[in-house]
């Protein structure tokens, strides 16, 4: 019986992993899950959070992710999520820079869209901030 399965987690611009894993960890909307191999068939959505991917019993990469969905089905882990990277490369002055300059938009627009739009890009970049630090 195979002891790894195929994992992918992809996002609108590009696939940020797809190799074979012992287990993976998804930050579920109903709380963190483990995929192993041969896992049931499963469909979840996933809420802002840390997946981490283990070989040899350690983990080996993580990567946040902001929404989107999971996929387990013959023996293979799909995630895509709109917003993923992995967090080796979170970079917090980056995302204090970028919460100042939306909320500078959003003060200088009368669209309601638009300040939807930079309201909820501040709230990503703050659950991001929460999350990582």
């Amino acid at each position: 019986m195979e002891k790894t399965f195929f994992f992918e987690l992809i996002t609108p611009s590009k696939s940020l992993i797809a190799n074979d894993f012992d287990m993976v960890v998804v930050p579920g909307a109903e709380g963190d899950f483990g995929v192993l191999p041969h896992h049931c068939n499963l469909i979840s959505q996933i809420r802002p959070g840390v997946l981490n991917t283990h070989k040899n019993n350690k983990i080996d990469k993580s990567f946040f992710i902001y929404n989107g969905f999971a996929e387990v089905s013959d023996n293979k882990l799909i995630v895509l999520s709109e917003t993923a990277f992995d967090i080796s490369e979170f970079k917090l002055n980056i995302y204090k820079d970028n919460i100042s300059k939306y909320e500078k938009l959003k003060n200088q627009t009368k669209s309601e869209n638009e300040i939807s739009f930079y309201e909820k890009k501040v709230n990503e970049m703050n659950t991001t901030i929460e999350i990582l630090s």
